[in-house]
């Protein structure tokens, strides 16, 4: 009797191992499929009508003080870093106010990295859209840490898959480690080429046995540098 249920007790252990392991070996799937394809980073300049982009005073804010700080943050800060690092060239143009500002173009390499999106509704404007460069590519080595907790965001009581990662970021541009660009207050994050063995994370939505590519934390996809900051 007692052998018998060492017996069981190994079995089981065995089958709760290997479904471990089929459980990491099928997340590491989900993460290279759901990365494959996608900028690692973009670096987010600001919401503009596209470029070319003449850095005026910015006007249509709520407020003075917030027409003040978009204005420093994008015509002070982030279009000379950008065009210190070479993805962005200016000449000087007049302006509503009959006052010369710098007139924002693409130069060549920044077009190989300029991505745009329409940005959400700001003022009753529908044409803005969210400027960014955009690079790199993420190799997923190992999932490291597989962990379930419960929430009540999503009104009702759901599962939060928090996933650990290690992976290789390749195809970082050179200009990406500009010091200029160190320089910008808001981007918490910079690079030294290309970087091996790095850690991440992800958060995932289980319902019903299905994974969903949403959470409280960061999901699957890229990541922008500056946007929420």
């Amino acid at each position: 009797m007692q052998l018998s249920r060492l017996k069981y007790a190994v079995l089981l252990a065995l089958l709760l191992l290997l479904s471990s392991c089929q459980d990491y070996k099928g997340m590491k799937a989900r993460l290279v499929n759901g990365y494959r394809g996608l900028d690692a980073y973009c670096l987010y300049v600001g919401r503009i009508t596209g470029l070319p982009y003449l850095a005026e005073p910015i006007t249509d804010g709520n407020t003075q003080e917030d027409n003040d700080f978009y204005t420093n943050r994008l015509n002070n800060e982030r279009l000379p870093a950008f065009e210190q690092v070479g993805l962005l060239s200016s000449v000087l143009a007049e302006g509503k106010d009959g006052q010369l500002y710098p007139l924002y173009s693409l130069t060549e390499e920044g077009k190989r990295y300029y991505k745009q999106s329409k940005a959400a509704l700001v003022n009753h404007r529908d044409d803005l859209k969210d400027a960014q460069f955009c690079f790199g590519r993420r190799e997923i080595l190992d999932v490291t840490n597989i962990r379930d907790r419960e929430t009540d965001l999503y009104g009702g009581r759901t599962t939060e898959t928090i996933v650990d990662f290690t992976y290789n970021l390749y195809d970082v541009p050179e200009w990406a480690s500009h010091p200029a660009l160190r320089k910008i207050r808001q981007y918490n994050i910079h690079f030294n080429g290309d970087e091996m063995n790095q850690e991440g994370q992800v958060y995932l939505t289980k319902k019903d046995g299905t994974y969903y590519n949403y959470g409280t934390g960061r999901s699957i996809g890229t990541d922008r540098i500056g946007y929420y900051l």
